[in-house]
């Protein structure tokens, strides 16, 4: 497609609002239905859309463009996005392509990465420079932020909305997408029972994606630490051998896992809001422009409940806010106002951020407001269970037929008398032999050469997917590799310790814990400096990292700049120069997370 093409909108007279989301994760889908919730009643209406399912023909004939949109490995657009990306990067649209058209652009980023929020902050100069008017400045949401990215998306959709709202006043009859009424529900619900001999049939899909994933049987799953280690990792392996060509990957890929709800807490979940979980329901939205929820037609309260709500993450502040409306007694609704307030952001991140409350244990504690929160409201007050995402640790060659992710099984204690645990991460550590899990590939931020030497770094599960690449690059005769592993003791949790002689790698291990003075990756980094910086300098070494953001990729990075400066004699203005233009060519390449 060359040009932009001209559509007529057909819409009714109300403000048509455009909200596009590029993003792997679940807070751009979710603060793109927070946008179109809120404006239900209202003068506008919203129509929301992944980057990769919306008509880019018919973007010159909006008027209101909201994109929120991720930035993914090394400035990379995220792979909803990635086609509408190289399409707005045309160099021969014309600059007026977009003159009657207003937008307004959120990013959704962690300032661990070199590149924060590069997608987004591209993609509003790229938007004035075809014409574009912006409504507020990009949004810079941070993962980093000790209130997460809320403190910036809350000011930012206030910000805009105060923008709209002035171009577009509310006219008599309708409500403000600012204003403190309840919207509309969002759905038409109808409940009947099941029949003992009625079966819920779907359809079976060759192509794996979010709406049509994998089935894959375990195969094992198997604790790679101590007994005695405080941290339990496993080594899980699915059997991938019957989706033959449909799941192919190659090392430095991502296997998207959909997890499930605990069967305990599915339970208490129901009986807290007064549920049967045998009754069958269909949710057929209201406002055809909002986005549909992908549901069986129809679903058991009991699978709704086990495989798509997610009520045990901590709530955001529209949960609170909804409640609120939804609430009778007033004790309880009185207190869910001021969490629901900007004024009660202390508050809340009191009760519920810092300590970790899920959902549920909310639920617990406004028992009367849970018991009567109405069906048609369900999908409009519980976030959706997101897919969560793992550096794929197997070759596709050594390990053909499978696919394995090393997972760190989350449990940790705040002040809260119940230990805090990660919801994939735990189910997936129940999984047995024989039981599935629905998955799909997607492209992994890094990619490994062939014919050069690579040097990676990966610390605790950021080793995974350089197991994969040492794996695979052994098979085909590539050698000469530098691995650095760090983790805490050789006993407790040194993972693969067996295999990689086998693979013949120059393996640096950092075990942390195991003498009086910690010792880090970035420490053994140092030790071999002559050898890093002849592998750099002289045969063109890519250098990985991966594993926790927090402090490490940073560590690392100053490793190696002071290795530039004491062995290759640099200067620390030529060293920033020499990393910048190593990250510019992706022969620096982080895969970090939270």
């Amino acid at each position: 497609m060359d040009t932009f093409m001209n559509n007529t909108n057909t819409d009714d007279d109300r403000h048509r609002v455009v909200v596009l989301f590029g993003s792997q994760t679940g807070t751009a889908e979710e603060t793109s239905l927070r946008l179109a919730m809120q404006c239900r009643g209202s003068a506008f209406r919203c129509h929301v859309s992944p980057l990769d399912a919306y008509d880019i023909k018919n973007l010159v004939n909006e008027k209101i463009l909201i994109f929120v949109c991720a930035t993914t490995g090394q400035g990379e657009p995220p792979d909803n996005m990635k086609r509408f990306w190289k399409f707005i990067m045309r160099k021969n649209l014309p600059s007026s392509s977009l003159d009657d058209v207003k937008f307004a652009v959120l990013g959704l980023g962690d300032s661990s990465y070199a590149k924060f929020n590069f997608i987004a902050k591209k993609l509003h100069r790229r938007l004035e420079m075809l014409g574009g008017r912006p409504l507020v400045e990009v949004g810079l949401a941070d993962d980093q932020h000790e209130w997460g990215s809320d403190a910036v998306i809350d000011k930012w959709v206030t910000k805009l909305w105060g923008t709209l709202l002035r171009d577009f006043p509310t006219p008599a009859g309708k409500s403000s997408p600012l204003g403190n009424s309840l919207p509309p529900p969002g759905y038409h619900v109808a409940t009947y029972k099941k029949e003992n001999n009625q079966e819920i049939r779907e359809q079976e899909f060759g192509t794996f994606d979010e709406k049509h994933p994998f089935e894959a049987k375990l195969i094992e799953n198997r604790r790679v630490t101590s007994e005695g280690h405080f941290q339990d990792t496993r080594l899980i392996s699915f059997d991938i051998s019957s989706a033959q060509s449909d799941l192919v990957y190659q090392p430095g890929d991502v296997v998207m896992i959909k997890p499930q709800n605990l069967e305990e807490n599915v339970k208490e979940f129901l009986e807290i809001l007064s549920l049967d979980p045998d009754d069958l329901l269909t949710f057929d939205p209201i406002e055809d422009d909002d986005i549909t929820m992908d549901l069986p037609r129809p679903v058991t309260l009991q699978r709704l409940a086990s495989e798509y709500l997610d009520f045990m993450s901590v709530p955001r502040r529209s949960f609170f806010q909804l409640l609120s409306h939804l609430a009778k007694d007033e004790n309880e609704r009185e207190k869910l106002i001021e969490f629901g307030s900007p004024e009660g952001t202390d508050e809340r991140y009191s009760y519920a951020n810092r300590p970790r409350r899920t959902i549920l244990e909310v639920l617990q504690d406004f028992h009367h407001t849970a018991s009567v929160i109405p069906l048609n409201r369900i999908l409009d007050v519980f976030p959706l269970i997101r897919p969560r995402a793992f550096s794929i640790a197997s070759s596709p060659t050594r390990h053909k037929g499978e696919l394995h992710i090393l997972v760190a099984v989350v449990r940790y204690k705040t002040r809260l008398h119940k230990p805090r645990r990660g919801l994939c991460s735990t189910w997936l550590s129940r999984l047995r032999e024989g039981e599935t899990a629905k998955l799909w590939l997607r492209s992994g931020g890094i990619r490994f050469p062939w014919e050069r030497p690579c040097v990676m770094i990966g610390p605790g599960t950021g080793i995974a997917p350089f197991r994969s690449a040492a794996h695979e690059r052994h098979q085909v005769g590539e050698s000469g590799d530098v691995i650095f592993f760090g983790c805490r003791n050789e006993l407790g949790d040194f993972y693969f310790r067996d295999e990689w002689e086998e693979m013949k790698v120059r393996l640096h291990v950092a075990f942390s814990r195991d003498q009086e003075e910690k010792i880090y990756v970035q420490h053994k980094i140092a030790q071999c400096g002559s050898e890093l910086w002849d592998l750099i300098d002289r045969r063109g070494a890519y250098i990985y990292v991966a594993g926790n953001s927090k402090n490490m990729p940073d560590q690392v990075k100053e490793a190696f700049l002071e290795l530039l400066r004491n062995n290759g004699n640099m200067t620390p203005e030529q060293a920033t120069d020499y990393v910048t233009k190593l990250q510019q060519s992706k022969r620096y390449q982080q895969e970090t997370w939270s």
